[in-house]
């Protein structure tokens, strides 16, 4: 379970109101319950100040089994550079009044996970507001901003083992005669907090499930389907529509393998691009949920699948297992240098059905058939890949990285799609036509036509094109050869 805790009502009634909250308890503070994107949320309000915010932290530690807490509202600006309306994340919070007593460095601090896309700060917590200048001027040595609940819920969420995020708006500069401004900016930054809360929400759905729901993300496993239904074609190919129990269940393994090698690979490679990328900045390895090390086992495990299942299909199959290794391997490193790197993981994609027709036959794929249902595959998913490029167009230019979006723009890469997903389109009806020409592999011929256009239609956000309507395309293509 996770929840955001507040300490005013003021501070969360933007979020409460724009989650449609309903309150659930009042004793002993206000718990408020949601749901977004079928994830639990309570958002309570502790009230004001250290105790209350270090006692609600273990009630709902306790009574609800919350194991994240992201702690949001306003806090006041000691340096110059800090204006309100600013938001900014806490990455290292320290407990002020000893720092704000002397020209001394506090006992101890916390380090924080920082949120995604918000510059961090630290931040000093404080018993009583700072009106003595002489006060502020020691505390503000050692800190950037000032609160008065953040260093008690950083110390409870750490007794109890719990993950913590802060998330801060600049109300005011925390001198003896802001509390005008503090009042005045309350509830354009209350306003402005939600909004970067419900921007950003993938991060407090990550941690919820601990280290097996962290995996699980980092490697996609449910996007195989892309390529699995490609590689069970590909065998129909193979064997002339003759498929064993023992080859479906051996391609099964080598496509997880293959597929898990190569993300985790994918990860790795762009760690740090993925840091620079809003959009991606709070996937695993840039906020250090998973560290390399975790990312690099789970990499050896894909690989180690990989080989055993090639190794299960034959010695042919054995013998070619490096032979997708390398795109597989290599194919994130390609954005660095061409912007045709869309077409580096179709390459990736394509060799699924070469190799399980390679498994189902015993040879080399030379036949017309599957070359085809390769050049599908190939274009397919590359033309989705420069859709789904579009997210990041003006971050890939800001960051170097070259992509068709980068260097055309949105209508140009959108036209170099649509122009792939036309020969993708053109190779599946060859592919329809030297299969026979069934009725049901004819209806799945129009369905993936019909998901490609849809990829189109500005009114579908993008990143539906790229799943469902992708996988949709995909699957139908495989299904034009299992259904002749």
């Amino acid at each position: 379970m996770i929840a955001v805790l507040f300490a005013t009502p003021a501070e969360a009634a933007p979020l409460i109101e724009r989650t449609g909250a309903t309150e659930t308890h009042r004793d002993p503070f206000p718990v408020f319950h949601a749901s977004l994107d079928e994830t639990p949320l309570l958002i309570a309000i502790s009230g004001m100040g250290a105790e209350p915010a270090g006692q609600a932290c273990r009630h709902l530690a306790a009574e609800h089994g919350v194991r994240q807490i992201v702690n949001m509202g306003i806090c006041g600006a000691l340096q110059p550079d800090l204006h309100p309306g600013d938001i900014r994340t806490v990455n290292r919070v320290l407990n002020g009044d000893p720092a704000s007593a002397a020209d001394t460095a506090a006992a101890d601090t916390v380090t924080l996970s920082p949120w995604p896309r918000a510059t961090p700060i630290t931040l000093g917590t404080v018993r009583e507001p700072i009106f003595d200048t002489e006060r502020r001027k020691a505390l503000a040595s050692h800190c950037d901003a000032v609160d008065m609940e953040g260093w008690a819920i950083a110390t409870a969420c750490r007794e109890l083992g719990i993950t913590c995020h802060m998330l801060k708006g600049i109300s005011d500069r925390a001198g003896p005669g802001d509390r005008a401004d503090l009042m005045r900016n309350l509830e354009p930054v209350a306003q402005q907090l939600a909004d970067c809360f419900l921007r950003d929400r993938t991060l407090w759905a990550r941690d919820d499930r601990g280290l097996p729901g962290r995996l699980w993300r980092f490697t996609r496993v449910e996007h195989t389907i892309f390529s699995l239904p490609l590689l069970f074609a590909g065998a129909w190919l193979g064997t002339g529509g003759l498929l064993t129990t023992r080859l479906v269940g051996l391609i099964v393994v080598v496509g997880l393998g293959a597929r898990t090698f190569g993300m985790a690979m994918n990860r790795i490679l762009d760690r740090d691009i993925d840091a620079r990328n809003p959009r991606t900045a709070s996937r695993e390895l840039p906020t250090g949920r998973l560290s390399l090390a975790n990312a690099y086992t789970v990499a050896a495990i894909g690989l180690a699948a990989y080989l055993l299942g090639c190794a299960g299909l034959g010695r042919l199959c054995l013998l070619l297992s490096p032979v997708p290794l390398v795109p597989l391997s290599t194919y994130a490193l390609l954005k660095r240098f061409t912007p045709l790197c869309h077409f580096g993981i179709g390459i990736c994609l394509a060799t699924a059905p070469l190799g399980a027709f390679v498994a189902g036959s015993g040879r080399m794929p030379m036949q017309a058939d599957i070359l085809l249902l390769a050049a599908f595959t190939l274009l397919w998913i590359a033309g989705f890949d420069i859709i789904y490029a579009l997210q990041d167009m003006a971050s890939d230019r800001e960051t170097g990285i070259r992509s068709i979006p980068a260097a055309f723009g949105s209508r140009g890469a959108q036209v170099v799609a649509a122009v792939s997903h036309g020969a993708a389109l053109v190779a599946l009806v060859a592919l329809w036509r030297l299969t026979g020409m069934g009725i049901g592999s004819g209806v799945s011929l129009i369905v993936a036509a019909g998901a490609f256009a849809a990829a189109y239609v500005p009114a579908v956000p993008l990143p539906v094109r790229f799943f469902p309507l992708s996988a949709i395309a995909g699957i139908a293509g495989a299904c034009v050869v299992l259904l002749t």
